[in-house]
C-alpha cells in the first residue's frame, strides 16, 4: 500500500542512528538534515538523552529548538543556554525512584539521575566516565543521591559487558508498577514512568504542532523507538537495529556508519515526501 505523502515533521533517534559509532555527524548526514529544514520540514530529535546532551548536536545541524528528550519524559525547547522551556513532562514517582537507585546500587550497576537539565551521579566509575565523554556532559556527583528530593525524569542503568547485561533485564521484569524500563542500547537500560515513550511524546507534540502522525516520519534503531516508528505515517529504522526493530519499520536504510540517515532523506525526496 503507498503511503506517499508530504512530510511536515521528521522525528530523529540520536545515537546510533543520527550518529556514528564514534559519536559523530557525519558530513552527508549534516548536509541531508539540513535540506530537510530547509524544505519547511519540523526536525525534531527524539533521544534518550536529556537536554545538555542533545543542546551541541542541534546548534551543530542548525535545528530548531524542539526536542523529545529521556525516551520521551520531557518534550522542551532548548535554547543555546539554559534554561530550557518545558512543553510536556513526566517525572518517576520519588518513592519508585529511590528504590531503583538503591536495588541498582546494591547490584554494583552505574546509574544515573537525570532532572531536566541535570544529571546526577553518585560517584565516579569507569562506566559513568566514558558515558560523559561521549555525551560530552559532565555529570554532578551527589553522594547522598537517595535523599534527592527532585524527581527524575529518567534513571539511566548500565553495565559495562554483555556478561552483566542478564542483571539489567532482572531489574526490567522487577520495576515498580507506575515505571517502565526500555534498552536504548545492549548494556543501556533507561528507565521512565510508565507512561512514558517517544510515540506518545511525539504525538502530543504534533497535536501542539497541528500535525497528523499520517504526516511524520520517524527514524531510528532501537527497542525504544519501535512504538515511535510505528505510529507515523512511515517508520524508518537503521540498518544497525536489531530485527524486532527493522521489522516494526515500513524501511530499512543504511546503518549509521554508512550515511544511512543521508540515503533515508534521499529516498524520501525520490519518493515524493519532500517537496
Amino acid at each position: 500500500m503507498s503511503k506517499t505523502r508530504q512530510v511536515r515533521l521528521l522525528a530523529v533517534d540520536v545515537d546510533g542512528t543520527l550518529l556514528t559509532d564514534a559519536c559523530q555527524i557525519s558530513p552527508a548526514t549534516s548536509r541531508a538534515v539540513q535540506h530537510v529544514i530547509q524544505r519547511g520540514v519540523q526536525v525534531v530529535l527524539a533521544s534518550a538523552r536529556g537536554p545538555s546532551a542533545l543542546r551541541g548536536i542541534m546548534m551543530e545541524l542548525g535545528m530548531s529548538s524542539l526536542a523529545i528528550c529521556y525516551t520521551g519524559a520531557l518534550t522542551c525547547r532548548i535554547s543555546s543556554h539554559p534554561p530550557l522551556e518545558v512543553i510536556t513532562e513526566q517525572r518517576i514517582p520519588l518513592p519508585s525512584a529511590h528504590d531503583l537507585l538503591r536495588r541498582a546500587l546494591n547490584e554494583e550497576i552505574s546509574v544515573g539521575w537525570f532532572a531536566g537539565e541535570a544529571w546526577f551521579i553518585p560517584g565516579w566509575d569507569a562506566i559513568l566516565q566514558r558515558e560523559s565523554e561521549m555525551v560530552g556532559v559532565v555529570p554532578l556527583v551527589d553522594a547522598d543521591l537517595l535523599q534527592r528530593g527532585e524527581a527524575p525524569h529518567k534513571l539511566q542503568c548500565i553495565v559495562g559487558e554483555p556478561a552483566r547485561v542478564p542483571l539489567l533485564a532482572a531489574l526490567a521484569r522487577t520495576l515498580p508498577q507506575d515505571c517502565v524500563g526500555q534498552f536504548s542500547q545492549a548494556t543501556y537500560l533507561e528507565i521512565t514512568h510508565q507512561q512514558v515513550n517517544k510515540a506518545t511524546a511525539l504525538l502530543a507534540l504534533g497535536h501542539q504542532l497541528g500535525i497528523a502522525p499520517s504526516e511524520m516520519v520517524a527514524i531510528g534503531d532501537g527497542e525504544n523507538d519501535m512504538a515511535m516508528l510505528q505510529v507515523v505515517g512511515l517508520g524508518i529504522a537503521m540498518g544497525n537495529a536489531p530485527p524486532l526493530v527493522q521489522a516494526a519499520a515500513d524501511w530499512v536504510t543504511a546503518t549509521n556508519n554508512q550515511d544511512g540517515i543521508a540515503m533515508a532523506i534521499e529516498r524520501l525526496q525520490a519518493e515524493g515526501w519532500l517537496s
